[in-house]
């Protein structure tokens, strides 16, 4: 545990001294901030562009530093040979990679921490203008649980980005970083649409038995990210369940887990 901790610590350090990382974080707050402009629309479409914005930010930015991080994370030890020196050391493959994982992963936690504070402040702003206008519409436009949805669904997008980063980590040992980068962003957007696969595999829409076939596998083997965007429920202000958020979580953290696996095997297979 010892080495999986410094090889996390050294480079989460590590990460905070890529520019191009820092230039996404700062644009990304930019963004966000800037939905504060949105005065010139009612409060209810305020509200709604408020959240699209904001939660959107939150993904679409976090989503490109998960990858161009995760992508990164391997090769460029490769490719400096600093990978020879800690191997060389007590430190295993497997070591070696969780290490590098959970560094990237505490990476991501800060960015979409620092995102999400920065949303919550634009919100916490605004929210008594949006609350008045709700007093004043009655019954059908309410707040009740916005709050509390917003901060779930910052939760969730954690760990979107975490089934991300898994994926571009082992996508970086199969293949260079610019692929890996396109491949992972490939997996990102389909994974975005996976009840169309399910829609395509269906013989009611016309797929043969071999589309449906290869439809169905890619439906079961992606990872479904649109689970993780609540932004819907959090505009009709429904409560959100913590059994949701649990189920959701726990398909997250087994995704994570066996492309992890994978990519140990592959990683372990692998000339270095």
């Amino acid at each position: 545990m010892k080495a999986i901790w410094r090889i996390a610590k050294a480079t989460f350090h590590e990460a905070w001294r890529r520019r191009f990382l820092n230039g996404i974080l700062v644009f990304a707050i930019l963004i966000i901030g800037s939905s504060w402009t949105f005065t010139y629309l009612q409060p209810g479409a305020e509200l709604k562009m408020l959240i699209d914005t904001g939660l959107g930010a939150i993904r679409f930015f976090g989503m490109l530093i998960a990858i161009f991080l995760g992508v990164r994370l391997i090769p460029d030890e490769l490719e400096r040979q600093t990978i020879h020196t800690l191997l060389a050391k007590p430190v295993t493959r497997v070591q070696f990679m969780l290490g590098k994982f959970f560094g990237g992963l505490a990476t991501v936690f800060t960015n979409v921490a620092l995102m999400g504070i920065t949303f919550f402040i634009v919100y916490a702003i605004k929210a008594p203008q949006f609350q008045n206008a709700a007093a004043e519409e009655g019954p059908t436009y309410s707040m009740q649980f916005m709050s509390a949805n917003i901060a779930k669904a910052i939760g969730l997008c954690f760990f979107e980005l975490a089934v991300l980063l898994s994926i571009a980590v082992l996508a970086s040992i199969l293949f260079s970083w610019i692929l890996a980068s396109i491949f992972s962003f490939f997996i990102y957007f389909v994974g975005q649409m996976a009840d169309f696969l399910r829609e395509l595999a269906s013989p009611e829409h016309g797929a043969d038995p071999i589309s449906s076939i290869v439809f169905n596998v890619l439906y079961r083997i992606l990872p479904h990210f649109e689970i993780f965007d609540i932004r819907e429920k959090i505009l009709l202000d429904d409560f959100v369940p913590w059994g949701l958020l649990r189920n959701v979580t726990a398909q997250a953290i087994i995704y994570v887990v066996v492309v992890l696996m994978l990519a140990y095997l592959f990683f372990n297979e692998r000339e270095v």
